[in-house]
Formats: C-alpha cells, sequence, structure tokens
C-alpha cells in the first residue's frame, strides 16, 4: 500500500510542478508521465504502475484537456489521446514488470549457478582431499614398510639365533640403527608436509648464515652413498633471517635427491652467491638429466619419475616439501638440466637493502 501511494505522490508532484508552468502541453505532460510510470514499474512492480497510470491519466484530463479544471472532454482527439496515453502506460509497464521479472529470475539462476559452483568446487576439494589422504597413505605404507622389514628381520635374528658371532650382532644392530634412523627421517617430513597442507607453516625467523644451514642439512642427510659433496661460498654471503630448522629441512631434500640420483663417484656440488636483490644457493649432481616434462612436474607431490622410480627410493614429497618451505620464506626454487650438465636445483631468496652486498 506504501508504495501505491508513494506511486500517486510522484504524479501529484510531476502535476504539481507542472501547472507552474505556461509552457507545458499536453504531449510533454504525457510523456513525462509515462516515463514516470516506466520506472516505477520497473521499481516496484505492475499494481503499483497501473494505479500511477489511472492517476496520471485524471491529471492529464483535468488540468491540460480543454475545458481545463473540469473530467469532460470535448474533442473527440482528447479522447483518443487520453486513451492512447492510458493503453501505452499499461503496456508498458506489463513490459517493464516482465522484464523485471525476468531480471530477477535471471539473478536468481545466477545465484544457484553461483551456489552449485561452490558446492562443485567444495565437492572437488573434498575429492581431492581424499585422493591426498590415499596417496599418502599408500606412500606412507610402501616408505615405511621396507625399514620395518629390516628391523624385524635384524632383531628376529638376534633373538633366534644364539649362535650368532658378536661381529654379526653388531652388523645387524647397526641395520636396526640406520633403519629407525630412516623412519624418523620419514616421520619428520610427514610432519612437515602436514603443517604444509593445514596451512600452520609459521616461520620462527632467527639471523642465520648460509654456510652454516648447508652444512647442518648435509650432517643431517643420512645416506650419501658414498658421494663427496663439495662446497663453495662467495665471501661476506650475507645472513638472513630464516627459520633454521625448517630451511634445513628444505636443503637437506635437496642434498638428498642429489646423492640418491648421482652416479657413483661423482660428487654434489653446493655453491652460495649473491647478487645485488638475491641470495642464491645452488645443489648440483650429475646425474641422468631430465626432460622439460619432468622439470615442469618434479616439485608435485608424491611424483617420480617412471626412469628412475623403481630403482630409487623415495616417497616423492621431499622436493614439494622444500619448495613450500622455499616460498613461505618469500623466496623460489627452480631446476635446470640437460645433456651433460646434469641437474641443478637452485634456490633464490630475496635481500633487503641492508643485506644487499
Amino acid at each position: 500500500m506504501g508504495r501505491v501511494l508513494a506511486g500517486l505522490a510522484a504524479v501529484a508532484l510531476i502535476t504539481a510542478a507542472f501547472t507552474t508552468l505556461t509552457s507545458i502541453n499536453l504531449p510533454t505532460a504525457g510523456f513525462v508521465y509515462l516515463i514516470t510510470i516506466l520506472l516505477i514499474a520497473a521499481r516496484w512492480g505492475l499494481a503499483e504502475a497501473t494505479v500511477a497510470s489511472i492517476g496520471a491519466a485524471f491529471c492529464l484530463n483535468y488540468f491540460f484537456v480543454a475545458p481545463v479544471g473540469t473530467l469532460h472532454i470535448a474533442s473527440f482527439d482528447d479522447w483518443v489521446a487520453l486513451g492512447a496515453f492510458l493503453v501505452t502506460s499499461l503496456v508498458a509497464s506489463h513490459l517493464s514488470e516482465l522484464a523485471r521479472r525476468r531480471n530477477t529470475q535471471l539473478e536468481q539462476r545466477q545465484i544457484e549457478m553461483e551456489r552449485l559452483y561452490e558446492l562443485n568446487r567444495s565437492a572437488e576439494a573434498a575429492r581431492q582431499s581424499e585422493k591426498f589422504k590415499a596417496t599418502l597413505l599408500d606412500a606412507v605404507a610402501h616408505e615405511f614398510k621396507t625399514p620395518l622389514t629390516s628391523i624385524k628381520a635384524a632383531t628376529s635374528t638376534i633373538l633366534t639365533s644364539p649362535s650368532i658371532t658378536e661381529e654379526q650382532r653388531e652388523e645387524l644392530l647397526t641395520i636396526v640403527g640406520q633403519e629407525t634412523e630412516r623412519l624418523s627421517r620419514l616421520m619428520k617430513e610427514m610432519f612437515h608436509l602436514a603443517r604444509v597442507e593445514s596451512g600452520k607453516l609459521h616461520l620462527l625467523r632467527t639471523r642465520q648464515n648460509i654456510p652454516e644451514l648447508v652444512g647442518e642439512a648435509v650432517r643431517q642427510t643420512p645416506d650419501l652413498n658414498g658421494k663427496p659433496v663439495q662446497t663453495t661460498y662467495a665471501p661476506s654471503l650475507p645472513a638472513l633471517e630464516l627459520d633454521s630448522e625448517l630451511f634445513v629441512v628444505a636443503l637437506k631434500q635437496l642434498v638428498d635427491n642429489a646423492a640418491k640420483y648421482s652416479p657413483n663417484g661423482t660428487p654434489i656440488r653446493i655453491t652460495a652467491d649473491a647478487s645485488p636483490d638475491s641470495l642464491w644457493i645452488r645443489v648440483h649432481n650429475q646425474g641422468r638429466w631430465l626432460s622439460e616434462s619432468e622439470r615442469t612436474m618434479v616439485f608435485e607431490r608424491f611424483y617420480r619419475s617412471p626412469e628412475t622410480s623403481s630403482g630409487v627410493s623415495g616417497t616423492g614429497i621431499g622436493l614439494a616439501i622444500a619448495r613450500d618451505i622455499v616460498m613461505a620464506h618469500g623466496g623460489f626454487i627452480d631446476v635446470e638440466s640437460g645433456p651433460g650438465m646434469g641437474t641443478e636445483f637452485s634456490i633464490r631468496l630475496p635481500l633487503r637493502k641492508e643485506n644487499a652486498p
């Protein structure tokens, strides 16, 4: 009811304004009334526009059709004009109402499509999450199986074979120690991966020297397969604000990867240098070079090169963890590889002005 009265009030205001002007004639007034009615129909609806149309027709008759000031219509042409105005305003209001309903339906459909899209995206995220969990469990189960089997076999031999020599006992205990360390390393990898996936990779930054972090990563790499490690550092490397524990984990992944894929007798080369705006750490091995498709996939979780996955142990998450840790520090990690040059992983860390060499 309020909107009906508001529509009539708009017609009344226009009429009051026109009656003060002597230059307003019937066509001009009819045109302005028609525009007003269309706006009412578009904004509020057909019922409000219909009432406003009838009110506007009475105002046209009383104020603009001779004899002015009465509801009497003397001319047939004026009858036609008023009838045409009323029909036009009603038809236009109806069309405007249809357009408004159509727009409303389109908006509702758009909202429904957006909701459907969100539901599909949530469902896809749930499927990806389940797929990730299943893949992770498969990878963990496969990777944990080897050290657990070795530990079980070694301990069973010690417990059930009283005739073994002291040297054999020491060898078996060494195997138990090595495989236990391997399990511990796997557990730490899973822990860091879980932190990355949950978005809880919060950095505890302290001022760190790169050579010390590289040295710690090499010391924590359990099996270098007899590969020598050659380190080269540019003079006056700047110290950086880093999370030492996490950054050592990232470096250890690169060193471990190089140890796995370097040919026997070839060194692992680690270099660090700085430019005016960046600090670079590079880990190079002389192993099989990576194709372009392998380079684009090498940082993806659980990716293993088809040509080496069967001969080299691993879960395929180490490089993904390294990438996420480097990116959390605001850095970038990349890989270069080609025939005759081997493979080189490079970490770029941005330098602030006070740290630049």
